[in-house]
């Protein structure tokens, strides 16, 4: 992931700075800080890009059931006026229109069911890259934080972290 290599040569770039004697302080490029903080902002929308995608593909696939499920009924209800009027064959007409209703029930529903799973499994692993990548930036944070004379306390990181929680989890 981009924002990860990003993160990590941020740390470089600290790492490598001038130290302010007796401070603990380092001084940096702020134009190149900046620019790596751009970076990493315009790295986060393709993980909002693909998760978009996918609903809309969710969407889409649903759509596409509910047309295909009433396309087999119409069918079926023509099919099932031409048999009725037939006087011998109307019983036959209402068996084969009921399999073929049950059938595009089914057919209907082992779609959404499939692309409720397909989005499911897609959101879940967007979900575990973006609780990673969480982690990676708190501890990163916290690294940075953890520096004498930084300028936040522990109690800062920590209630600035809490903030960004899994709802219904």
């Amino acid at each position: 992931m981009e924002f990860i290599t990003l993160i990590e040569e941020m740390e470089k770039i600290i790492e490598k700075s001038r130290h302010i004697p007796l401070t603990g302080k380092v001084f940096l490029d702020g134009d190149l800080f900046l620019d790596y903080l751009d970076r990493l902002r315009t790295s986060l929308p393709e993980e909002v890009r693909q998760a978009r995608w996918i609903t809309q593909e969710k969407e889409r696939l649903l759509e596409e059931a509910r047309l295909k499920a009433r396309d087999l009924l119409t069918e079926a209800e023509k099919r099932t006026e031409i048999m009725a009027q037939e006087n011998e064959l109307v019983r036959k007409a209402r068996n084969q229109a009921g399999e073929i209703v049950n059938r595009a029930q089914r057919l209907a529903e082992e779609m959404q069911a499939g692309a409720l799973g397909y989005a499911d499994e897609v959101l879940s692993r967007l979900e575990a890259n973006l609780n990673q990548t969480l982690a990676q930036v708190r501890q990163g944070r916290q690294e940075l934080q953890s520096y004498p004379g930084g300028s936040t306390t522990a109690g800062e990181a920590a209630a600035a972290a809490s903030p960004v929680t899994s709802k219904g989890r």
